[in-house]
């Protein structure tokens, strides 16, 4: 997992996880083979974290957004 400070306003995130405290949008580019998390906090505080897809799936794979990343190369 690696922690980045930038992001895309241009991708649509694949799926969208609202939590009470935070906003986890996810974003998967297929022929990079990576997944990338947008984590937004109360206050404005975001974080960018990027995962191989193999790393996303394996923590991942039983949660829907896993489900999606899964989905979404099987298409």
């Amino acid at each position: 997992m690696t922690e980045l400070s930038t992001t895309s306003p241009t991708q649509t995130a694949l799926y969208t996880i609202n939590n009470p405290e935070s906003v986890i949008e996810v974003f998967l580019d297929a022929e990079a083979g990576t997944v990338r998390e947008v984590k937004c906090l109360n206050h404005n505080r975001c974080k960018e974290y990027t995962y191989s897809v193999a790393e996303y799936l394996d923590r991942y794979s039983h949660h829907p957004a896993g489900m999606a990343v899964k989905a979404a190369l099987e298409a």
